[in-house]
Order: structure tokens, then C-alpha cells, then sequence
């Protein structure tokens, strides 16, 4: 079978053997790929827009690349691929890229699935989270007013890209998704999508770590950088200052890059007003010596953290099934996820985990209490959790699973 896939963003690993910068963390796309190439009667190609001007082709570990030129919802570069990769069905991984639109709207003789990543038309309605319009006024910054991504320009970004997501989902005919809220999301954009279910596939390292109470750091916490307000992480600094005379040896890692105290000068000067934001709550909460980013973590030293740290929290205003929460689920990290989008299918409350709303930081730091307190209920959830999440996601029942949505849409 012949394979072709698009995706925004080349994996960081391609990107850089390839010339094409550091590309971007799309884990799922990386590790079903590499699954795919290896088997022997699938051939795998692979589109992304990128600074060229003409459709470049290479090969690289038994899988072609395609790289297409920016402008590429303006000129119709398909034939040219098509007529390179002939492809048996099309896969187009998220709807947030300009490149689908054409492909989507000439070329629907050939079997095209759409993977829903985010839903960027329900994103927006969760964006600022929870803070006040005075604090976003207050710490309002000129990057927001230059940049599309901050406090003053960051809704209306994603009300833009939502109607080119909207524009593609209508010229849809089916959607892969994995949660009860992307179906529904989608559905009510295009009410005839024929929706297939499919979990992602995730990294090897995080199946080889494994969570235990004697390994652990106690009274440890591990969140996932949020450089935009829906990532919630403004919640969790509000919570660990409720905690922080309970227990006075609690720590927070944050995962990624310190976006709060950069190192280059241009970006200091130029910080993002929600980045001020959340420093105002580290130093009014005098939690400045809990906090601790770790820098970009390659998956091996991802899956280590997690199989050391006590909690894991998943704080965002909206989400559609995390890989960060099927990863520490997986390790089986007892963790707590907001009750958005897609978490409540993957995290069973009281069973597996906590659930909880996501503005409400009392809840958050009661959760985060209780599992410190009980070794007993930390366990089974850890337990629980990797037991369900090691069924869920099964590469070899995934790449089964895809590999029958693409032969059935291909019928």
C-alpha cells in the first residue's frame, strides 16, 4: 500500500538531516511512521510545506519526503506529488496548516482521512483561561500588540485559523480522531464526516520506565510548559502556594524551555504579556524557589522524570486527549487532568486518577494533597492507569487499527 502523509511540521530529527531547521515535537507522527516504514508491503511519503521554491524530494530511513513551497495554498503542488508518490489513500495529520486546503479541494478522487489534533474551532472559546480582563490589560505587553500568540492578539489568531478549519473539515469526507470531544467537535462543523476512532501512538522509552512510590521524589510535581494562558499552568502556580506550607520541601517541574527569564536580550526586552503574568504570581506567591523548568527533554529523560516525580498534572483550559497524559499514564505516574475535551476519556476519576475543573486551584492542590498523603492510593492508581493506558495505546494494535481505516476508506 502506498501512503501518503501530510503534516505542518517535519519531526525534529528529519527536520535537521534534511536542512530544514529543528522542525517541531509531533512524538505520535515520528513513532507510527517509523512502525509503518518497517513493514514490508507499505511505502511511506511524507509532505510539508518549507522555505523552497520549487517541490523538493528526499529519502531518508526508507521513508520519501516531499517539501513544498509556503505559498502553498495559493498554487496547487498535488499533482506534482501525487503523480510522484501515487499514493492509495492520503492521510492529513491536523487542520491547522494552509496546505490541505487544496488538496482537500481538487484531488478528492483520491481517499483522504483528516486526523483531528486540536480543534482550533473550539480552542478559542478556552484561550485566556480563567484570567481576568484587568490582569491582561495590566500586564498587556508590546509583543502582544506585534505578536498574533499573546494576551492582546491571541484569541482573534485562533479565531482565524478556526474558519481555515472549519473551510477544511466541510470539504472532508473522513476523520480520525480519539476522544468522545473531537468526534463532537467535528461532527458539529460537518455533521456527515465518517469518524474513525484511533489512539496515538506513543514513544518506546515511555514504556520502558515504570513508576514506583520507593523511586520516587516525594512531594514532587511535573507540568508540561504552558507558554500560552489555556495551558492552565497559571492555576497550578496558584495551587502549590496553597500547598507550600504543608509541605515545605514541594517541588514543580516544568517541562521545557524557562520562557520567563530568557537568556537573549531581544527577548527579554520583548516578553509576552502572559509570561509577565505568570512571574507576578511567582513572586506575590514567594514560590520562586518551587519552581523549576528543565530545559527540552528528549523522551528517554522525559520518561525518567516522570517515573520519579510524585504527581503529574495536566492543568489546560481545553484539551483533546494529551499525549502528556497518555505518557505519564503509561509510566504509570499518578496523575490529575482538568475535566476538558478529551481527558475524561482517558483518565477514569477515582479510579485511575483525579479529575477536576480546571479554575479551581483549591480542588487542584486538595488532589495533589491527597495523593502525597497516601502511598496506598498513589499505587493503584499508577496501577490502574498503566494497565488501561498499556491496552490503549499497543503499537502493534494501532498500527492494525490505521492500517483498517485506510483500507476501508480505500474500498
Amino acid at each position: 500500500m502506498n501512503i501518503l502523509w501530510t503534516v505542518n511540521k517535519l519531526p525534529p530529527v528529519v527536520a535537521q538531516k534534511l536542512g530544514f531547521g529543528k522542525g517541531h515535537a509531533i512524538s505520535w507522527v515520528e513513532a507510527m511512521s517509523i512502525k509503518l516504514a518497517s513493514l514490508p508491503n507499505v511505502h511511506l511519503s511524507i509532505v510539508c510545506p518549507g522555505a523552497v521554491n520549487e517541490v523538493k524530494d528526499y529519502k531518508l530511513d526508507s521513508i520519501n519526503y516531499y517539501i513544498i513551497p509556503n505559498n502553498c495554498d495559493r498554487v496547487d503542488y498535488w499533482p506534482i506529488i501525487i503523480n510522484r508518490s501515487n499514493p492509495d489513500v492520503i492521510h492529513a495529520y491536523g487542520t491547522e496548516g494552509k496546505h490541505n486546503v487544496l488538496l482537500l479541494k481538487h484531488h478528492s478522487d483520491i481517499p483522504i482521512v483528516v486526523s483531528l489534533q486540536g480543534i482550533i474551532n473550539e480552542y478559542r472559546h478556552h484561550f485566556y483561561a480563567g484570567i481576568d480582563y484587568r490582569d491582561m490589560i495590566r500586564y498587556t505587553s508590546i509583543k502582544d500588540i506585534v505578536s498574533p500568540t499573546c494576551f492582546f492578539w491571541g484569541k482573534r489568531n485562533y479565531e482565524k485559523r478556526a474558519l481555515l478549519e472549519i473551510e477544511q473539515l466541510k470539504l472532508a469526507n473522513n476523520v480520525e480522531g480519539r476522544s468522545t470531544w473531537d468526534r463532537v467537535s467535528a461532527l458539529n462543523i460537518n455533521p456527515n464526516l465518517r469518524y474513525f476512532y484511533c489512539p496515538r501512538m506513543i514513544r518506546q522509552p515511555f514504556f520502558e520506565e515504570q513508576w514506583k512510590w520507593e523511586n520516587m521524589i516525594p512531594h514532587s510535581i511535573l507540568v508540561h510548559q504552558g507558554v500560552q494562558p489555556l495551558k492552565g499552568i497559571h492555576f497550578v502556580y496558584q495551587a502549590v502556594a496553597k500547598l507550600k506550607q504543608k509541605y515545605p520541601d514541594i517541588t514543580v517541574y516544568v517541562v521545557g524551555s524557562d520562557f520567563l527569564h530568557p537568556k537573549r536580550l531581544s527577548r527579554k526586552v520583548f516578553q509576552s504579556g502572559y509570561a509577565k503574568y505568570l512571574k507576578h504570581l511567582i513572586r506575590e506567591f514567594r514560590i520562586e524557589d518551587i519552581i523549576h523548568y528543565t530545559g527540552v527533554l528528549s523522551s528517554q529523560q522525559l520518561a525518567q522524570l516522570l517515573s520519579k516525580v510524585n504527581v503529574h498534572v495536566v492543568p489546560s483550559s481545553i484539551e483533546n486527549a494529551p499525549n502528556s497524559l497518555a505518557e505519564s499514564m503509561i509510566v504509570g505516574t499518578p496523575s490529575i487532568a482538568s475535566f476538558v475535551g478529551g481527558n475524561m476519556d482517558m483518565l477514569k476519576h477515582n479510579e485511575e486518577g483525579f479529575l477536576y475543573c480546571y479554575n479551581e486551584p483549591n480542588m487542584l492542590a486538595e488532589y495533589i494533597s491527597t495523593i502525597f498523603a497516601s502511598r496506598e492510593l498513589a499505587e493503584t492508581f499508577s496501577i490502574k492507569s498503566r494497565e488501561t493506558s498499556h491496552r490503549r495505546h499497543d503499537p502493534d494494535t494501532l498500527v492494525d487499527t490505521l492500517l483498517n481505516i485506510y483500507k476501508d476508506i480505500a474500498k
